[in-house]
């Protein structure tokens, strides 16, 4: 009875042995990409071949390469296989992307030509069964997904420069509006009638921020200049996280952060012109649109209400202050460390750095 197993089993491998398909595989074209990944590639892909038991790869003469179709044919013909592969692995805009057609030995036609990108290298074995499925079934690459073997690049933003996450340096103008009047009493030189100034006036604000971002979240330590028409002079530092919603190039996002402002304006006692402070923590949201997020720079366009509680109202008298206000604001940001390098960054290193210089600034101003 073990004879008879055995036989049946010989006989069954002999058959799986003359239905397969004989293939000439030679190494992909590297245009723009390190050899050793064109190398990687193609071994791997050599070993999914050859473990569908579809196929049975026939390897080139050391030393010898084809990226054109006929001469593919030719040279299938020559080994005596009845297919060929050939295609090349490019380089475009910091993606590596996969093209290759499936040759016909006799008639020299394509069977099968398509192009995908390259997921990271430890997920090749995955790219690569997936690519001997379709060329054994002569259907796209897309066409072999599967749940358990989706890569990076199907399922991370469609950045043409990928980078995650993406640190960067904002810089930003806009208009703070307060919503309520910021008033004190001061007695000019020479006369002994107080005055009350009205510092409700709008204030120009620039601001310079670190960003960090991934994909639905952009975070921003910011410091900002505030000046207005009557030598008052403001000075914040917040903490704003948004939500992005969207991976496209415009995006809309929403949020809001905590901060502190540090009021100053100018007054007069005793015919002594002085400089007034008064320290607030400040609370906003808003929302806005951040765009050209598939380009290595950013522009940034919204819109924040604000409310700082300060400790002293506007005459220095102890008391707890509401002061409500608007901002708007529009930036352009670039990369801080460049691409290369934001795309190595640690989350978690670049979270705690942000926290660390917030919390820094937040002594400073409630102990200043």
């Amino acid at each position: 009875m073990s004879k008879v197993r055995s036989v049946i089993v010989l006989v069954a491998l002999c058959a799986a042995a003359m239905s397969q398909t004989k293939i000439l595989l030679y190494d992909f074209e590297a245009r723009g990409v390190d050899v050793s990944v064109v190398r990687t590639c193609t071994q791997v892909l050599r070993d999914a071949l050859n473990g569908t038991y579809k196929y049975a790869v026939i390897d080139p003469a050391p030393g010898t390469f084809c990226y054109n179709v006929v001469a593919a044919a030719d040279s299938a013909r020559k080994y005596n296989a009845s297919q060929a592969l050939v295609g090349n692995i490019m380089a475009i805009g910091g993606k590596r992307w996969l093209t290759y057609q499936l040759v016909d030995a006799v008639s020299s036609a394509v069977m099968l030509a398509d192009k995908f990108e390259l997921p990271p290298l430890d997920e090749f074995p995955e790219m690569a069964d997936r690519l001997a499925s379709s060329l054994a079934e002569k259907k796209p690459y897309s066409a072999t997904i599967e749940p358990e073997k989706v890569t990076t690049p199907e399922i991370a933003p469609r950045f043409k420069h990928p980078r995650q996450p993406y640190a960067g340096i904002f810089l930003t103008a806009g208009y703070l509006y307060p919503m309520t009047k910021r008033q004190f009493t001061y007695t000019e030189q020479g006369d002994t009638t107080p005055h009350t100034a009205d510092m409700s006036s709008s204030l120009i604000n620039l601001t310079v921020a670190a960003s960090f971002e991934t994909q639905q979240m952009l975070t921003t330590l910011q410091m900002g200049l505030m000046r207005g028409n009557h030598k008052e002079m403001d000075l914040n530092f917040d903490l704003l996280s948004h939500y992005v919603m969207g991976t496209g190039d415009f995006a809309p996002i929403v949020g809001g952060g905590i901060g502190v402002t540090r009021f100053s304006w100018q007054t007069t006692e005793a015919g002594i012109k002085k400089t007034a402070h008064n320290d607030g923590l400040s609370l906003s949201a808003g929302a806005g649109l951040l765009g050209l997020r598939t380009y290595y720079f950013r522009l940034l366009l919204a819109a924040y209400g604000n409310l700082t509680l300060a400790s002293n109202d506007w005459y220095g008298q102890p008391n707890t202050t509401l002061v409500p206000g608007a901002r708007i604001a529009f930036g352009v940001s670039t990369p801080s460390l460049g691409p290369d390098a934001t795309l190595k960054m640690n989350p978690g290193c670049v979270g705690a750095i942000i926290g660390g210089f917030f919390l820094t600034g937040l002594i400073i101003a409630l102990v200043s």
